[in-house]
């Protein structure tokens, strides 16, 4: 589905999306077709809090925590520069 579905479907709420079909511009990813993967009204730690979950168990799919108040997805990608451990 598309964001602009996602907006109509589930208006200023705060919802967890998983990104079917993205790609990147520069330094933004742009997220063509979406899961929802859940809504929280207005509960945006529950949401971070289930973001978590998911993207410890499924490291290599891509979620995101987002407002259906936003017009577009504008994601910027940061790049990571640290040394990460293995758990």
């Amino acid at each position: 589905m598309l964001w602009e579905e996602v907006k109509k479907i589930y208006p200023n709420q705060w919802v967890i999306i998983e990104a079917m079909e993205a790609h990147t511009e520069g330094n933004k990813r742009i997220i063509g077709q979406v899961t929802v993967v859940n809504n929280y009204h207005d509960d945006n730690n529950q949401a971070l809090l289930q973001y978590l979950q998911l993207h410890r168990k499924y490291r290599e799919r891509e979620f995101y925590v987002v407002h259906t108040s936003r017009p577009e997805l504008d994601i910027i990608e940061q790049r990571w520069t640290g040394v990460r451990a293995e758990k």
